[in-house]
């Protein structure tokens, strides 16, 4: 017999709040050795082939670490993962915890994903900006410890407790022998994930062949857009693309530090001579020092092709690349300059005099600003010590950046033409880097965001200006 048109809609109406009904903790439960399942059953979300098996892994591994290649999922894979732990498991024998190396990375990357996977499986409990809650009970949160702190994750106890690290690389090792704490039971798990951007770095350490870890890398050459994977429409364009990995090894030069470690997914192999290992650029780049005096201007010159002009500007230690310039003639340029002067209240702007920066310091000079041309090429303030200015004004920069005293733009075009910097020592034990030449071949271009933040620190060829903390 047919149903009539109120019994109908009476079923549709249940069957509607069925579908919405937050599933039961024993239906949940059923996922605890499936995290693949329970992020296509639960949340309706498809893992492609590799982020599949590093879930999986997380089954029966105790540490897992997955050095990646950018555009992933890996945030995004983390975030499901940290979702199917606390859903599947009793609430008062279970916790995460999440780190990385910035609080602005805890709450803003993982712990939003987190909230989005939580909404989207209408799981138990609430999820704040970086906590978990069931209940009254804390399961789950998100902290970025002080880097010195070995007692950041003391007095916490459960038979399943997670670890996420994400952003691995930036991680300092004494929260790594903190993370080791927690991992007493059998069921505990550590998961790593991140760039590998710096070899000298603990993630580097756990990722090695012989760290006893489960190692999965990511590279991009193996994700879907590469390999003909099918995945949902919707996902394709989440992931990296081939377009990205083209432009980027016109970018960053097939073979460089920031290729290897943001495209390939491995830890790039760094000699002894790098003037600027992975990890003193990157933490310069999350430095977040105060704005000082002097307030001055580096302007590296060029003309015309796909080299640039660039403008840097210096405020104490922070240095911030303000323009970047293409196609411009002198006059079209000091205007530019003139204009950033004005802008920043900049007292002084100097400029690589060499070739076409010598017309810019004379016209800068004409009109009044000032102005002081710089000649890297000229005799070091100290010769004994250095083969030439280009080598001591680099040394210094890096000197500032050891010292913590530098605070650079995250920019990978920058990272990319730092990475390129080598030295060695002459025949006269004076510290000399390769030629300019050489960093071009290597990049496919000249560095110009770095040349232009060297002559916003540089002291000018006058002898008594040079530093003496050093």
């Amino acid at each position: 017999m047919a149903r009539s048109p109120q019994r109908r809609l009476a079923g549709a109406l249940h069957s509607a709040l069925t579908r919405r009904r937050p599933p039961a903790p024993t239906d949940l439960a059923r996922w605890v050795s499936d995290p693949v399942g329970f992020a296509t059953a639960v949340l309706g979300e498809h893992l492609w082939s590799r982020q599949q098996e590093i879930a999986r892994a997380l089954v029966t591994d105790r540490r897992v670490a997955v050095p990646s290649c950018h555009g992933a999922g890996k945030s995004f894979l983390a975030s499901r993962l940290v979702a199917w732990w606390l859903s599947t498991r009793p609430p008062a024998e279970s916790f995460v915890v999440t780190s990385a190396p910035t609080f602005a990375q805890v709450r803003a990357i993982l712990w939003r994903e987190i909230g989005t996977a939580h909404a989207k499986g209408r799981l138990p409990g609430k999820v704040s900006q970086t906590e978990w809650r069931i209940g009254q009970r804390l399961v789950g949160f998100g902290r970025k410890p002080a880097d010195t702190d070995g007692t950041a994750f003391q007095g916490i106890h459960a038979r399943h407790v997670l670890v996420i690290f994400d952003e691995a690389c930036g991680i300092p090792e004494v929260l790594w022998d903190a993370a080791e704490t927690l991992l007493t039971t059998p069921e505990a798990r550590l998961l790593a994930i991140g760039n590998p951007d710096d070899p000298g770095s603990a993630f580097a350490k756990v990722a090695s062949d012989t760290s006893g870890w489960t190692v999965l890398p990511i590279d991009a050459y193996a994700t879907p857009a590469f390999t003909g994977e099918v995945v949902p429409e919707a996902l394709r364009p989440l992931l990296v693309s081939k377009l990205w990995a083209e432009e980027m090894a016109a970018r960053w030069g097939e073979g460089s530090a920031l290729w290897q470690a943001k495209v390939r997914g491995r830890f790039p192999d760094v000699a002894a001579d790098a003037l600027f290992a992975p990890g003193l650029v990157r933490a310069a780049m999350a430095a977040s020092l105060a704005p000082g005096t002097p307030v001055e201007l580096g302007v590296d010159v060029a003309r015309f092709g796909h080299d640039a002009s660039v403008i840097a500007l210096r405020r104490g230690a922070v240095a911030r690349v303000v323009s970047v310039l293409h196609g411009l003639d002198t006059q079209a340029l000091a205007a530019a300059v003139r204009a950033a002067v004005s802008e920043h209240s900049a007292s002084r702007v100097k400029v690589d005099e060499i070739g076409l920066g010598a017309g810019l310091v004379d016209a800068l000079h004409t009109t009044g600003i000032p102005v002081t041309g710089i000649n890297v090429a000229r005799a070091a303030h100290e010769p004994a010590r250095f083969v030439n200015r280009r080598a001591e004004l680099w040394w210094r920069l890096r000197q500032r950046a050891e010292a913590a005293e530098l605070d650079l733009p995250a920019d990978d075009a920058l990272a990319a033409e730092l990475a390129s910097l080598r030295w060695a020592l002459d025949g006269k034990g004076r510290i000399a880097l390769d030629a300019k030449s050489e960093q071009r071949r290597a990049l496919g271009r000249s560095p110009d965001r770095a040349d232009a933040i060297l002559l916003a620190f540089a002291d000018g060829d006058r002898p008594e200006a040079v530093w003496n903390a050093w």
